[in-house]
């Protein structure tokens, strides 16, 4: 899309700041995206995106930026704006992403997330970065690390929370987790919508720090929510059972039973298996 003039101004000054600090640097003709194209952003956010650890970028790496809504639980989050550029020299690299102040809701939670792609391959990922109710700040740093080894295709999909512990799930608060490929994780307690990372190894598995909303809910989904985020901290291993996702602690006592999700990746391989095995 074409930038207008304002906003164009706007992501110069703001290269020409960040660009005079050693170790960043702002390609101009970064592009951002926004849902409406009638008129350019109305405001910038600024920061930056710096590679923890050893930087490997091959020559087409490119860097993503989003800024999203990430208001509901139990639905996608809704992306606001978007800006891709490509990364030169350094660590740390300065971006401006243009949005529609409008377009922010009073009481919604947003969302930042960047990483870097080489063509379709994911090479850096970050954590999302809850911004706040209803409004962005001005500078926002995030922080990119190096996707580990992909987590084993049966856990890949996503799975709905049965029981945790010995409790079944209350069907008016349902719960499900989510898991990419590549260890990012999403779902819901049945409460608040959370993100963060999950790792594998063989049958060790480990979830690492998740952030999500911080919604009041009514009725027991706080307390279900709760036990969730506690049965989740003891997760030291995991196995599939029968089509279950079995996850226990490191006693071997199971803390969480999820089961696939019709229509997603887990359910298929599921599938895939028991008919194999009817041959």
């Amino acid at each position: 899309m074409s930038v207008g003039a304002p906003f164009a101004q706007a992501f110069l000054v703001s290269g020409l700041l960040l660009g005079s600090i050693p170790g960043y640097v702002v390609r101009a003709e970064a592009q951002t995206e926004t849902p409406t194209q009638a008129q350019a952003p109305a405001a910038t956010l600024r920061g930056t995106v710096t590679i923890k650890g050893p930087v490997d970028l091959p020559p087409n790496a490119q860097v993503s930026v989003v800024l999203e809504d990430v208001s509901l639980a139990d639905a996608p989050a809704i992306p606001l704006s978007k800006t891709v550029f490509s990364p030169v020299g350094g660590q740390t690299f300065g971006y401006a992403l243009g949005y529609d102040p409008s377009a922010l809701k009073s009481g919604h939670r947003y969302a930042l997330r960047a990483d870097i792609r080489n063509g379709a391959s994911l090479l850096y990922i970050s954590k999302d970065a809850v911004l706040g109710l209803g409004a962005v700040p001005e500078q926002t740093a995030l922080v990119v690390e190096a996707v580990a080894s992909p987590l084993p295709s049966a856990l890949v999909g996503s799975w709905a929370i049965d029981r945790i512990g010995s409790d079944v799930v209350d069907p008016s608060a349902p719960a499900y987790l989510s898991f990419r490929a590549d260890g990012f994780l999403s779902g819901t307690g049945g409460c608040n919508r959370l993100m963060g990372r999950v790792t594998a190894s063989g049958s060790a598995l480990s979830f690492g720090p998740m952030a999500g909303t911080r919604m009041a809910c009514i009725g027991n989904r706080m307390s279900q929510e709760d036990a969730f985020f506690a049965a989740a901290r003891t997760v030291a291993s995991w196995q599939i059972d029968q089509g279950m996702l079995l996850l226990a602690d490191a006693q071997g006592e199971i803390v969480l039973t999820l089961s696939p999700n019709k229509n997603s990746d887990a359910y298929k391989n599921l599938q895939n298996s028991r008919s194999r095995k009817s041959r």
